[in-house]
């Protein structure tokens, strides 16, 4: 801004103009004296909303929101503090402390107690931060987990959660009938003792809670105040009667016993605070009798009673399940959840420390409800209250569990549980009914020492998933990780994680499996059904971190045993001007391609499917043009959008893109080049043969055209190139059980072997047998030995091909006009001086035996010069090696064959004389047979030297100047007539095949695009499918291990 250009005022320091003018791009109208409505100004920010406008639009949505609640909400101790210690001072306090310490001693008990509140003092840390970052909604403990770690392990830990939710109610109901049987031993309805009897009683109250509870959640919600008063009533009768004791004078107090055969009266001891008795209680005595509980006859141990005594600290969540009706969940969460936990924390110990203390180790073992018998005023007290307080805690639970099953169906994560969702302002009472279920599913065991153990497993593996979250959270560095809570670290909440899964184990192997198998299960479930939920996870973090190192640390030359082909599948594309709601907006011009892609995901490579989409000419920034134009700018989006949903269809395992431009060719070029990161950039580049490559016209020049650059591209960089040629490729539900046949000119670094063998792993070709088939001179060549050493071979190599060996007749010719004019095309005089100096190294060395018997003849077909010849030439300048022959000896060890890389590498340039399986088929003597085939440079057909220069330093090109591309002269006569040749011979053994897939040859030097293509047309004519292949030279198959 200019010195001059604005004064301030001295109260609020706001600018103003003092003169009219244009001042860093922001134009003032004249007479204007101040900046406002600067953030309003559509000429600067064309219509985008101001900031001091989102913030009133954010603080008017939150306005709204309160209103809708219907009223203020509840604040930290109503909504948080007393549902938490109302559901964490449960039966088990009552019923089994007393017995626990009897069993462990006191010191045991206490570090066991320890153990399970540090665990839940932890995970209140971590729920603490989860909770303050972010608004919470409904839903809970679900809500925070499923938003933290995502919707798939959220629904798997909800899941967990609303099973210990249901089956903790039927501990409490449960606990209800035994403190019952304890009060009123003669008004049962099977009799005092008896399993059957804690089963009916318990399933009556089930029934009376699930009405109370489907006559409104909110009414039974408010009664927990209630309960949890009534249980602190309960709490300070045993602390006076811990000290003043059941006595009778002597020192003795009565005591029933309920058994199957009736009820036992017991005389028990009681000393009061005792310090002899306080040593004496202080180590465990697992082996000592006990009469509380006579139909339990497990053996327990620590680990066993901690197990047990778990369910006693659970429930620090119960007012996250109660976010939705919080006047500030972020902030009474964490304070109220802390201040439940730590509270009956200290009263857990306390009561640890006085049971030890007051009472004979006898006593504690045979007294079913200790804690009963030493409350004062009477034991009557804490009998009614701990019955109370057990109903309302499972009132309480069932109430957070039918919560809990309607938030998850609602978000449709889980489609089978959709039935169980409830239209917002009505009851889930379907819910309902399903917790009911399940409770009346854990009433049956009837056992409430064999249920607590199972509920343990459930609410270990929710506290382990929310300590992971917030550890994963602040691991990762997720920017959107903004906890108001700051009394937290990761390596705290890492601590908890792995404290509840060592508690898992430890308590029992089995069922910490079946509890990981559950939550596997539902992950893998909900996965499969919430790719349209989009929530942003701290695992979507995790995951971008890890991509990130492994991507930064790869290796980005890949060893031979690790190559697998990634796929940049490449077609044209269109984006329709109007559609249907239910229609596709993109289509791509080669769908098959896709299908093929899909079906070679054997190797498990990255496919990257490229479509592109020209505008022909016209200016991308045009008025109209796709950047400019708002319809347009859409549409560009929603081909996006199309490209992931067509990898989707054709179930393939990659990424798409769309690449917008003027040209078609320069969107071709940006393809070949870009695509990909790192080690996984594509290394192979699929294409489908054009239909109109063979139209002298405008269109057909540009054709191919960008068939030949695209090839040539993928050379230059390395890549594997795979054309596919066919009218029609199977789809899906097609199964195919004919032939693969392979025709294996040139090695090309095995890529032509290993296609075939991953497209066999899919479905639609798994019928198909694989079949191998090489050509052999009738001279020069011996069948019989080709054919084992190519067994030999391809079972090195492990694969499962059927060898053939095509043994063609060269006593046929057939002079040709062209040839006595004495005719050549530009690749004849660019290769004859080298065919003569292949001719004399071949010529000094010795040819191979021939074979009276031949494998497979091929009968004589005439053509303008010797096709095994011309072939045998082929397959050498192709693969880079020069002329030769083998003795009869065989392989005379395969590092002879193959020295510049391992034994049993397909594909290698061989080095000095002897030359490898690439080459397999040898020429005759003669100047005369040296021509007629240039398909490469001049250099190519040089010999690599003693040296043994990698295949990368020897790739060859595959086109030589622009010339190449846009003339339409056709093809050479004596090129045309060997594809002619070549093509009668593939037609023989594979008319009827699923698949041809053979070299691609490359273009020869003097040879047009409309020839070339000319050329590959003859060679397929006739085949219903064929994959053209050229490889890199660089090994991808290796035959060690």
């Amino acid at each position: 801004w200019g010195s001059n250009s604005f004064e301030c005022h001295s109260s609020g320091l706001l600018p103003m103009v003092v003169e009219d003018g244009e001042t860093a791009g922001v134009t003032f109208t004249r007479g204007k004296s101040s900046l406002e409505g600067l953030d309003h100004d559509a000429t600067l920010w064309h219509g985008r909303e101001s900031a001091s406008m989102l913030v009133h639009r954010h603080a008017m949505e939150t306005e709204r929101a309160k209103v809708s609640k219907g009223f203020e909400g509840q604040g930290v101790l109503q909504g948080v503090v007393f549902p938490c210690m109302g559901n964490i001072l449960g039966v088990i306090l009552f019923l089994r402390l007393p017995w626990i310490v009897g069993k462990a001693g006191v010191l045991e008990t206490f570090s066991l107690v320890l153990v399970c509140c540090s665990c839940t003092f932890i995970t209140s840390l971590s729920l603490s931060a989860v909770a303050t970052n972010g608004k919470i909604l409904g839903g809970g403990c679900y809500f925070l987990i499923s938003r933290s770690l995502g919707p798939a392990l959220g629904s798997g830990v909800g899941l967990c959660f609303y099973m210990a939710n249901s089956i903790g109610a039927a501990m409490y109901f449960m606990g209800t009938v035994e403190a019952w049987e304890v009060a009123q031993p003669d008004l049962q309805i099977l009799g005092a003792g008896n399993l059957n009897n804690v089963r009916v009683t318990s399933l009556l109250i089930l029934a009376l809670a699930l009405v109370l509870v489907g006559g409104g959640i909110k009414h039974v919600a408010r009664l927990g105040t209630v309960f949890l008063f009534i249980v602190l009533g309960v709490i300070l009768c045993m602390y006076v009667g811990c000290f003043v004791g059941p006595w009778s004078g002597d020192g003795t107090y009565t005591s029933s016993v309920a058994t199957e055969e009736g009820t036992e009266l017991l005389t028990l001891n009681w000393t009061g605070p005792s310090l002899e008795v306080f040593k004496e209680n202080l180590g465990p005595a697992y082996d000592m009798p006990q009469k509380a509980y006579p139909s339990d006859t497990k053996e327990y141990g620590f680990i066993s009673l901690m197990g047990l005594w778990f369910p006693a600290v659970t429930g620090i969540m119960a007012g996250s399940n109660r976010s939705a009706d919080l006047k500030d969940p972020a902030a009474d969460i964490p304070r109220g959840t802390i201040c439940a936990q730590v509270v009956t924390s200290f009263l857990y110990l306390s009561f640890v420390l006085i049971f030890g203390l007051v009472a004979p180790r006898q006593t504690l073992l045979d007294d079913r409800f200790f804690a009963a018998s030493s409350a004062w005023p009477c034991k009557q007290v804490v009998q009614y209250g701990v019955m109370f307080s057990a109903i309302g805690a499972g009132l309480t639970s069932l109430v957070s569990g039918t919560r809990l099953l309607s938030a998850i169906a609602g978000d449709k994560t889980l489609p089978i549980l959709q039935i169980f969702a409830a239209p917002p302002g009505t009851e889930p009472r379907l819910a309902l009914l399903a917790s009911g279920v399940l409770c009346a599913c854990a009433i049956a065991i009837g056992e409430l020492n064999a249920v607590a153990p199972v509920l343990t497993m459930f609410f270990l593996m929710c506290y382990t998933c929310v300590n992971l979250s917030c550890t994963i959270l602040e691991a990762v560095h997720d920017p959107s990780w903004r906890p108001k809570f700051k009394y937290h670290h990761w390596s705290i909440s890492l601590i908890g994680a792995i404290l509840c899964i060592w508690m898992m184990f430890a308590m029992s192997t089995l069922m910490a499996m079946c509890a990981i198998c559950f939550c596997a299960v539902i992950f893998a479930y909900a996965a499969y059904n919430s790719h349209s939920v989009k929530w942003g996870d701290g695992f979507q973090g995790m995951k971008f971190q890890l991509a990130r190192n492994i991507l930064t640390h790869m290796d980005l030359t890949a060893h031979t045993k690790n190559w697998r082909p990634q796929l940049l599948v490449i077609t044209g594309a269109s984006i329709f001007e109007q559609t249907t709601t239910h229609e596709e907006k993109l289509c791509v011009h080669d769908p098959d391609l896709l299908s093929l892609a899909s079906q070679l995901k054997g190797g498990r490579g990255i496919t990257i499917l490229g479509g592109i989409c020209s505008s022909k000419g016209v200016s991308v920034f045009s008025d109209g043009g796709m950047f400019i134009c708002q319809e347009q700018r859409q549409k560009v989006l929603d081909g996006q959008d199309s490209m992931k949903r067509l990898l989707q269809q054709y179930h393939i395992e990659g990424f798409g893109r769309m690449v917008y431009t003027e040209d078609y060719a320069d969107g071709l070029m940006c393809l070949v080049q870009i695509s990909g990161l790192g080690a996984f950039q594509p290394n192979c580049v699929l294409a489908a043969w054009p239909k109109d490559v063979q139209k002298l016209d405008k269109h057909g020049s540009e054709t191919r055209s960008h068939l030949i650059r695209m090839i040539q591209v993928a050379v230059v960089f390395q890549k594997v190139v795979l054309i596919a040629k066919g009218i029609s490729w199977p789809d899906f539900e097609q199964r195919l059980h004919s032939h693969i046949d392979i025709w294996w000119i040139v090695g090309d670094g095995g890529i032509l072997l290993l296609l075939p063998f991953l497209l066999a792993k899919h479905s639609v070709w798994h019928g198909c047998r694989l079949r191998l088939f090489v050509l052999a001179d009738k001279v020069g060549d011996d069948p019989e030995m080709m054919m084992e050493e190519l067994q030999n071979y391809v079972s090195d190599f492990r694969l499962n091909i059927e060898v053939h060996v095509k043994v063609i007749d060269p006593d046929v010719y057939d002079t040709s006009p062209a040839l006595a004019a004495g005719s050549h095309t530009l690749a004849d005089t660019n290769t004859i001086e080298q065919d003569e100096i292949d001719l004399e190294v071949a010529n000094e060395r010795p040819l191979r035996t021939v074979s009276q018997e031949s494998v497979d003849e091929v009968p004589p077909w005439r053509t303008t010069s010797n096709l095994s010849s011309n072939l045998g030439r082929w397959r050498r300048q192709l693969s880079g090696s020069i002329t030769g022959s083998r003795s009869s000896e065989g392989l005379q060890g395969a590092s002879r064959a193959f020295r510049s890389s391992p034994p049993g590498t397909i594909g290698s340039v061989p080095e000095g004389p002897a030359a490898g399986l690439d080459s397999l088929s040898f020429s005759p003597q003669g100047a005369d047979a040296r021509r007629n085939l240039g398909f490469l440079h001049e250099n190519a057909m040089t010999d690599p030297g003693p040296s043994g220069a990698k295949p990368e330093q020897n790739s060859k090109a595959f086109m030589y100047n622009e010339k190449q591309l846009t003339s339409d002269s056709p093809c050479s006569p004596d090129e045309l007539m060997l594809a002619r040749g070549l093509n009668s011979i593939i037609m023989e053994e594979s008319s009827k095949a699923d698949l041809v897939v053979m070299n691609l040859p490359d273009m020869p030097p003097g040879e047009s695009a409309f020839g070339y293509c000319q050329l590959i047309e003859e060679m397929t004519k006739g085949l219903s499918r064929s994959m053209l292949v050229r490889g890199t030279a660089k090994e991808v198959i290796t035959a060690f291990t």
